[in-house]
């Protein structure tokens, strides 16, 4: 793993070192939360109005950051990377725990070296917290399930409860984890006590921000506004409230809803706009309801792979996306993105697909590999979901489960014994 790690590094040194970083208007939006915080405006926008576009852990560790080196967004690429190697510290020993340390090394130096984690740390995005609090989480839930200690049970609920408020689509996780525990607390008196301290644990974390956003805006908002638009956008034929999609099917996307132009960036997550959102995309949902399943049934194919515009880069096709992508960033970076879309993922999900059947006996101690990606899943598949980057928390979970094929179940299948 060392190896890897310097490998991994070195990939990001390099990263910082040639791309000038490129803040959008989600990046902007994370660097000013995270500034007010470090200066003592409160978690704000504007500095006196108290916001609710996104969870606070992110513009927490943000202004954490800042009030250390000062307002360096071009900075924030040290701290990914820390987050990064945290994370892959946290996949080695989940997997260890349950598959000895060789798969542990694999998945572990796989997770460091996959582009997407290093090219996202020259980002302002959640994700590459919300991936290192996730493992964190599944790596307390597995060590939970093996020792049964309230502790780690605590552990557990705490972990996921800056996860929730990192990002609320990961309450789904926390809910079946739950719902685990109660499940396997039927045979265990004693597992109940693990339970409500599990569950406390989660509430006591989140509760404070929800009473927080109900003080403020006067509704309830457990931690985030965003459930509004990704119902509106989730319920629209059109795109199938899958990104990418053109910025011209963007905003005609808007403008039916009643709010373009826009009067600034994100204006759509305001609570009051977020709830008339919700309004209007819960009418059209109930209008056609067995439209609206489709289209989640497509995101859920969405969320692991991709839609078209993803895949080829291009409405058009494959080559008229490799052509264009070769123009822009030259043919290696473009065959091997292109590869890596159509390849790399969806062998994974194959190999994972056929670790977790492998080891279907196991099925109650791998419990939380198969969890962590179907709560993740769930939390964002009804409503609106962007490829490539909403899938990297879970990520690790299918990746371990790739390498137990490679690492022991495929020696095996070669000699006929498995």
């Amino acid at each position: 793993m060392a190896g890897a790690l310097l490998v991994g590094t070195a990939a990001r040194a390099w990263m910082v070192a040639t791309q000038a970083p490129v803040f959008y208007a989600v990046d902007v939006l994370f660097d000013t939360l995270g500034w007010n915080l470090a200066t003592g405006k409160g978690f704000t926008l504007d500095g006196a109005t108290p916001s609710a576009h996104v969870g606070p852990t992110y513009p927490a560790l943000l202004g954490l950051f800042y009030a250390i080196v000062g307002h360096r967004p071009e900075w924030t690429p040290v701290l990914h990377a820390v987050l990064d190697v945290a994370t892959t510290v946290f996949v080695f020993y989940a997997a260890r725990l349950v598959f000895g340390p060789a798969p542990a090394v694999l998945a572990a130096g796989f997770v460091y070296l996959y582009p997407a984690y290093w090219t996202y740390d020259l980002r302002l995005r959640s994700e590459t917290a919300l991936t290192c609090l996730v493992t964190a989480w599944l790596w307390a839930s597995v060590r939970g399930r093996l020792t049964g200690r309230v502790e780690h049970a605590a552990l557990c609920g705490m972990l996921g409860g800056l996860a929730i408020l990192c990002k609320p689509t990961t309450i789904p996780i926390a809910v079946l984890l739950g719902a685990v525990m109660l499940l396997e607390a039927r045979h265990d008196p004693l597992a109940w006590r693990r339970v409500a301290v599990y569950a406390v644990c989660v509430l006591v974390l989140v509760t404070p921000w929800t009473v927080r956003n109900l003080r403020a805006f006067g509704t309830l908002v457990p931690v985030s506004s965003g459930a509004g638009v990704g119902l509106w956008m989730g319920s629209d034929a059109e795109s199938g409230g899958s990104w990418p999609m053109s910025p011209e099917l963007e905003a005609r996307i808007w403008g039916t809803a009643g709010i373009a132009p826009l009067a600034y960036p994100h204006v759509m997550y305001e609570v009051a706009v977020d709830r008339e959102l919700g309004r209007k995309g819960w009418t059209r949902i109930t209008a056609d309801p067995g439209q609206y399943v489709r289209l989640t049934l497509a995101r859920v194919v969405h969320f692991w792979v991709g839609n078209r515009l993803y895949l080829f880069n291009s409405d058009r096709g494959p080559a008229d996306g490799l052509n264009r992508d070769a123009a822009e960033r030259g043919w290696p970076v473009a065959l091997y993105s292109l590869a890596k879309r159509l390849l790399l993922v969806p062998l994974l999900l194959l190999l994972g697909c056929v670790g977790a059947w492998r080891l279907r006996a196991r099925w109650r101690e791998l419990m939380p590999f198969y969890v962590f990606p179907l709560g993740l899943m769930l939390g964002y598949v009804p409503f609106s979901v962007e490829a490539g980057r909403y899938v990297l928390p879970v990520l690790p979970c299918v990746v371990v489960l790739a390498t137990v094929v490679l690492v022991h179940v495929g020696p095996h299948l070669r000699q006929g014994k498995a």
